[in-house]
């Protein structure tokens, strides 16, 4: 899966009551449950992402009108703007839980982690 995917799947387990919405190049996107959530309450359209995923999105100089429109219609976003930001990688790490992590879930954590930086 893409960098931007496993992020997505991060931030969704710790905290699902946000939509997530990732600067990706020149867009800004949804993607996975979010994207099909934001398509059934805008007019926004969806087209793969991978072979498994949707995504929607919009130009970056367009962010400020969508933030108001998500805003009126009461929906809680969170605007990633940094995939390879630092305080991801930190955060990630801060919130294994040593003491109930197999050696299995240990090395997945890593590879995960390989993929941030």
């Amino acid at each position: 899966m893409s960098k931007i995917y496993n992020l997505y799947l991060d931030y969704k387990s710790k905290d699902n009551t946000y939509l997530y919405l990732f600067k990706c190049g020149n867009f800004y996107i949804f993607i996975g449950d979010d994207c099909d959530y934001i398509c059934r309450v805008t007019t926004l359209k969806k087209i793969k992402f991978t072979n498994d995923v949707y995504k929607c999105g919009f130009p970056l100089n367009s962010l400020d009108t969508y933030l108001s429109i998500f805003k009126e219609i009461g929906l809680n976003i969170k605007v990633i703007d940094e995939l390879n930001d630092d305080n991801v990688l930190v955060n990630r790490i801060k919130n294994i839980d040593l003491n109930n992590t197999t050696g299995i879930e240990a090395l997945n954590i890593l590879k995960e982690l390989k993929e941030l930086i």
